[in-house]
C-alpha cells in the first residue's frame, strides 16, 4: 500500500486577516483625506450642482488609480477582493466631501 500523497498547498491564496484589515482602514483614510481636501477645494473654486459631485468623482478615480498602480495593477493580494481598491470607503469620503465642499463653498462666497 503506498502512503496517502499530500495535496500540495497553494499558499498564493492565503492571506492575513489582520494585514487586510490594515490596508481597507488604510484606504479609507486616504479616501477620506482626499475628499476632505478635494471638497475644499470644490467650495473655494464655487463649484456647484452636479459639477461638484463630478469632481469628487474624479478625485476618487485618481486616487483608486494611483493606488491601484501602487500595488502592481493586482491588488487581490491586499484587499479581500480585487474591486475593493475602487469602492471601499467612498460613501464615508463622499459625506466628507459634502461637509468640506459646502463649508468652503459658504466661507468664500456667502460671507
Amino acid at each position: 500500500m503506498e502512503a496517502p500523497q499530500e495535496a500540495e498547498v497553494d499558499f498564493s491564496e492565503v492571506f492575513s486577516a489582520e494585514k487586510i484589515a490594515y490596508n481597507t482602514r488604510s484606504v479609507n483614510y486616504c479616501r477620506v483625506f482626499v475628499a476632505i481636501i478635494s471638497g475644499a477645494a470644490a467650495g473655494i473654486l464655487g463649484l456647484t450642482g452636479l459639477v461638484g459631485f463630478l469632481a469628487f468623482f474624479l478625485c476618487t478615480c485618481a486616487l483608486s488609480a494611483g493606488l491601484y498602480l501602487v500595488t502592481g495593477r493586482e491588488p487581490r493580494p491586499y484587499f479581500k477582493a480585487g474591486g475593493d481598491i475602487w469602492t471601499e470607503g467612498v460613501k464615508d469620503g463622499m459625506m466628507s466631501y459634502i461637509l468640506f465642499w459646502t463649508l468652503f463653498y459658504d466661507i468664500v462666497h456667502i460671507y
